[in-house]
Formats: C-alpha cells, sequence, structure tokens
C-alpha cells in the first residue's frame, strides 16, 4: 500500500518537454520547442556565390526556400563541413525569417528548466541568438562572424 506522499508523486504527471537537445560545436544545446519548426535532412544545397561565410546556402522544405546557417562557426566551433548535404540533419526555425542550421546530432526533447542554467552547465540555450540572427536576416544584413 502507499503512503500519501508516494501516492502524490507517482499521480504527477511527467514534466512535458520543452526544448529540443541537441549537439552543435562539439556541444550539447538546446532551442525552446517553441522555435522550432521541423527537424529534416539536408536535401541539396544551393551555393550562393557572394554569401557570407556563415552562409552555407539555401535548402527547400516543405517548397520553402531557406537559408541554411553555420550556426557552429559563430559559436566558436569548427565550420560545418563544406560538403553537407544527405543524410546530415538541421533544425528549421519557426523565427521570421524562417531559417535553418545543420547539427551533428539531435539529442531529443528534454523538459523545459525551472531555473536559469548554472554557470557550469553543459547545455547552451540558442534561444536570443537564433532571434538576433533572424533580425538581422529581416533587415537585410549580414549576420556578424
Amino acid at each position: 500500500m502507499l503512503n500519501r506522499a508516494e501516492r502524490d508523486r507517482s499521480a504527477r504527471p511527467a514534466p512535458r518537454p520543452g526544448v529540443l537537445a541537441f549537439m552543435l560545436g562539439g556541444r550539447a544545446r538546446t532551442l525552446s520547442l517553441g522555435l522550432v519548426a521541423a527537424v529534416a535532412e539536408i536535401g541539396a544545397v544551393t551555393r550562393l556565390p557572394s554569401a557570407g561565410r556563415r552562409n552555407l546556402g539555401l535548402i527547400v522544405h516543405r517548397g520553402i526556400v531557406v537559408p541554411l546557417i553555420d550556426l557552429g562557426r559563430g559559436l566558436g566551433g569548427p565550420p560545418a563541413p563544406a560538403g553537407i548535404g544527405p543524410p546530415a540533419v538541421c533544425i528549421i526555425t519557426r523565427s521570421e525569417p524562417v531559417i535553418a542550421f545543420p547539427v551533428e546530432a539531435v539529442l531529443g526533447l528534454r523538459p523545459f528548466p525551472t531555473e536559469a542554467p548554472a554557470a557550469e552547465s553543459s547545455w547552451d540555450v540558442l534561444d536570443p541568438l537564433i532571434q538576433d540572427l533572424a533580425l538581422d536576416l529581416a533587415l537585410d544584413q549580414d549576420p556578424v562572424d
């Protein structure tokens, strides 16, 4: 027979996922699910001749042309591989404008942190970076390298 504390614990629903965890630049990172539109394989990449170093080209996702941005380089990691393409995976954002960025691996869904990450935390939350990058693209500025 369960005592009251055990009964209360067993009745609590599991925490709902709030972030998508992935590897980027050799580190575990997260992005709020509200900013994630899709996780998809990277199809054909159309290179742009005069694009900045972080712009890997354009991809088509569900009939929409989306810029593929190298976030790893901007975060101090190594640049994305030159021959990026299938079966590489990218995350497509819900930002305006929509952007995609390749990731090394998708780690799955995690509960939203209830408190600010500790300084020694190995998880980086990329929400502010994605929002700033989308604003730069919307204003037709080169993202800061």
